[in-house]
């Protein structure tokens, strides 16, 4: 497939919006204030931090499908400090998360995810159940599940996430000749 100069400069463009709405998005959902229960048990109030302290992201590369110009694949790299809780969430799209090291916690809160745990067979995770996830293990869920995840342990954990999100970024027109 060929792409016009046009083309490839609005596809260029459309990236890069997407990447500074992704920049900004942490930056206006900590504002929002939303809010769960914690989730560690014995872990004391005080010592808790709130849902998204403690949980860097990291955007590692994005695209935007030529065939689905309507989503973006997103994959981004978390890491989860020692107590750190996602908060309870909707998926805004297809997930595959893969914990590259340490251990977490996943919670679905509404919906089904699927967990596979290294050289293990895949199980179903459904409403109200968690599963414990350790370095090479993987979950996979759909759009919409509200899901939760969380680093009970005492060292950080990594993940790495494949999104398959919605495009925000607005249309553009082509231009005419």
């Amino acid at each position: 497939m060929t792409f016009s100069n046009s083309t490839t400069q609005s596809l260029f463009q459309r990236r890069q919006v997407v990447l500074s709405a992704i920049a900004v998005a942490p930056i206006l959902l900590a504002g929002t204030g939303f809010a769960v229960g914690s989730r560690l048990v014995g872990a004391q109030e005080s010592a808790t931090p709130a849902p998204g302290e403690g949980v860097t992201k990291e955007v590692l590369g994005t695209e935007i499908s030529a065939l689905a110009p309507d989503r973006v694949l997103l994959l981004q790299r978390r890491t989860f400090a020692p107590g750190s809780t996602s908060g309870d969430h909707p998926a805004d799209g297809p997930v595959v998360l893969y914990v590259e090291s340490g251990e977490v916690t996943f919670e679905v809160v509404d919906g089904a995810a699927t967990a596979t745990h290294a050289g293990a067979n895949a199980e179903t995770v459904t409403s109200g159940n968690e599963v414990k996830l350790a370095t090479g293990d993987e979950i996979s869920y759909d759009q919409g599940v509200v899901h939760s995840v969380y680093n009970e342990g005492s060292v950080p954990a990594v993940t790495l996430e494949a999104r398959f999100n919605p495009n925000t970024s607005p249309a553009t027109a082509t231009p005419a000749p």
